[in-house]
This record gives C-alpha cells, sequence and structure tokens, in this order.
C-alpha cells in the first residue's frame, strides 16, 4: 500500500525529517511512534499531500505501486484515487464550520460509497454510537463549534472511516480522550481494519494504543528513525 523511502522534510536550511524509510503492505497495521517534535506528523502529511507551502519534502513514494511526487499537494480527489484517507490531529480544523456535522459525514459516505442518503445516514450513525458519542442523531444537528475537542476528534475518525478507505493514517486519533472513549475508538479502529482489510498507520506517541491496534512499530527520534 505504501512505500516511503529516504523522506527529507526541510524548512529554509533546516532539516526535520531525514531518511525516513517506512513500509505498510495492504491490510497490515504500522504504528510510526515517537515524542513530541520527532517528525511524526511531518511524514504523515508527506505521505497525504498535506505538507504547508513553506515545506520543502523529497524522498520517494510510492502508493499501491505508483509513484507520487512529494513535492506536489495531493488534491482532495487525488488522495480518493489512492485510496487514502485521514484522520487529522488538528481536529478543530479538519471539518468545515458552516456546514452541520451529520451534512459533512453524510455527504462524504454517499461521494465514496455510492450509498443512498438514508442508507448512509445510518451508517454514520451506527459509527457515531461505535466511537461513544452519546446521542449520535442530535449531534448530526450541531455545527462543528458546538462540539468538544474529544466530540470533534471522534467525529473526524468517523468521516475517515465513511470514505471506505485502502489506507487510513490516523494522526493522534486518542490524544484528546478519556480512558473509555479511548478504548472504545482503538475498538473501532481495529474492528474496521479486521472487517475492510483497510491498512493502518498510526501516528501515536501513545505505546499502549500501538501495541494494541499495531503489528509492528517505527520509532522516530529527533526526525530520524530510531
Amino acid at each position: 500500500m505504501l512505500e516511503l523511502e529516504g523522506l527529507d522534510v526541510r524548512v529554509g536550511t533546516r532539516t526535520l525529517v531525514s531518511g525516513v524509510d517506512l513500509a505498510v503492505a495492504a491490510g497490515e497495521r504500522v504504528g510510526l511512534v515517537g515524542p513530541s517534535g520527532s517528525g511524526k506528523s511531518l511524514t504523515a502529511a508527506a505521505v497525504l499531500g498535506t505538507l504547508g507551502p513553506a515545506y520543502a519534502a523529497s524522498g520517494r513514494l510510492l502508493l499501491e505501486g505508483r509513484p507520487v511526487d512529494l513535492r506536489r499537494r495531493l488534491g482532495r480527489t487525488r488522495r480518493e484515487r489512492a485510496g487514502l484517507a485521514a484522520v487529522h490531529q488538528a481536529s478543530a480544523t479538519a471539518l468545515n464550520p458552516l456546514v452541520r456535522v451529520g451534512a459533512q459525514l453524510v455527504e462524504a459516505a454517499r461521494a465514496r460509497r455510492g450509498l443512498t442518503r438514508a442508507a448512509a445516514r445510518d451508517l454514520v450513525l451506527d459509527l457515531l454510537g461505535q466511537a461513544d458519542l452519546a446521542d449520535p442523531a442530535a449531534l448530526l444537528g450541531r455545527h462543528p463549534a458546538e462540539l468538544s475537542g474529544g466530540q470533534l476528534q471522534r467525529v473526524c475518525t468517523v468521516l475517515a472511516l465513511v470514505c471506505a478507505p485502502r489506507l487510513l493514517v490516523a494522526d493522534e486519533p486518542t490524544t484528546a480522550l478519556d480512558a473509555v472513549a479511548r478504548a472504545r475508538v482503538v475498538d473501532l479502529l481495529e474492528r474496521h481494519c479486521a472487517d475492510t482489510g483497510a491498512a493502518l498507520l498510526l501516528v501515536t506517541h501513545d505505546r499502549e494504543v500501538a501495541a494494541r491496534l499495531c503489528s509492528r512499530t517505527v520509532a522516530l527520534a529527533e526526525g530520524r528513525v530510531a
């Protein structure tokens, strides 16, 4: 699903990520672990093609065997073609603040899965419940600003799952959650990958979560594979 060789990420003359190699096979679950500032999120952003314009990336990236230019941003359509979906760490900015949560989730499910509106809504409600979100039907009518940080994080996880990805990149999907909600989200991700055969690249500083979800981990320290 994913082959990354010799990734470098720079800002100006400063190198933030250096020589990172990473591979995720079809159906495999790999953890990218390390402390804050180790380069985990920058590596994930390079894979997703979402690095900001200030960053320069180089190296070799293959998605499902097809080369991807690390110097170009990947738009939503190209990510969809590559079977990618992401749970972004900055959940507060991952949703459109002007559109109700339900409309965003249902539209994503319809676009990526070809479902009717009713079937898409049923899927979304089921996944929200599995993510330990109380009263999912009421939540659909709210705007993102009306949700707590933990609720937003779980909604973003559901948004990624309704897209039926072949490769899910989840950047700190459990950080803002209490112990009960964290366990439910881990269960949800584990069940989804097992049921669909999706591959997972889990970016986390929580080694317990990585041990539960992943068959192996790659540890980063100061921008390098440790």
